[in-house]
């Protein structure tokens, strides 16, 4: 077996933060947003929202108190729906995004914002990636969104003869119907999902 890290996104500050000076709370959907936040601004006092564990620990590691809604932006939505926090609810986030977090908010009555801080700006593949799909044995390829979905079958094309392990039924549904048919879905939206999803299907095709 072999492994190759093809990465097909980079990403990049893309813009500057709001005045949180009116904060209630920061809402994250991804570490990157954290990282993008804890390099320009030394601001640890507010609440962080987080959608996943990773999440929350990225935010926990820079000094912010941080709470997890352990799933993904539907359950986020509800956890804060639940809590009604008090102020402006910043969501900083990627210029990419799912799910309409800061949106929905809103809609029912909350006073939220989403304030884009990060780019995931595409990236042509190295060489070792038409390599890697060219392995006469099964490639499985683990997508853990929907933008990184997208970008694969753009550089490996839409019938790409691999096995795709969606971190969520949007990144398989982010898929075309030929690879969207043979895509495992893990059965949360985390990384330790992903590992026993992915090696779940090693274990699959080693026993075929």
């Amino acid at each position: 077996m072999a492994i190759h890290i093809a990465p097909l996104m980079e990403i990049v500050a893309s813009g500057d933060l709001p005045d949180l000076e009116m904060a209630g709370g920061l809402i994250f959907t991804s570490a990157a947003g954290v990282d993008a936040f804890a390099t320009q601004s030394g601001r640890r006092d507010l609440p962080a929202w987080c959608v996943g564990a990773r999440t929350a620990a990225a935010a926990a590691a820079i000094g912010l108190t941080a709470q997890s809604a352990d799933g993904d932006a539907d359950a986020l939505v509800a956890l804060l729906r639940q809590a009604a926090p008090r102020g402006q609810l910043m969501h900083l986030c990627g210029t990419h995004q799912r799910g309409d977090v800061a949106a929905r908010l809103a809609a029912a009555g909350l006073e939220a914002q989403a304030y884009p801080i990060y780019d995931q700006r595409a990236i042509a593949p190295d060489a070792g990636f038409a390599t890697a799909l060219a392995h006469p044995g099964p490639v499985i390829a683990p997508l853990f969104s929907p933008r990184s979905a997208a970008l694969f079958v753009q550089a490996a094309g839409d019938a790409a003869p691999v096995i795709p392990v969606a971190l969520s039924a949007a990144v398989r549904d982010a898929l075309p119907p030929m690879l969207a048919a043979r895509a495992h879905v893990a059965a949360q939206t985390d990384a330790p999902a992903m590992i026993r999803a992915v090696a779940a299907v090693i274990s699959l095709h080693s026993a075929t």
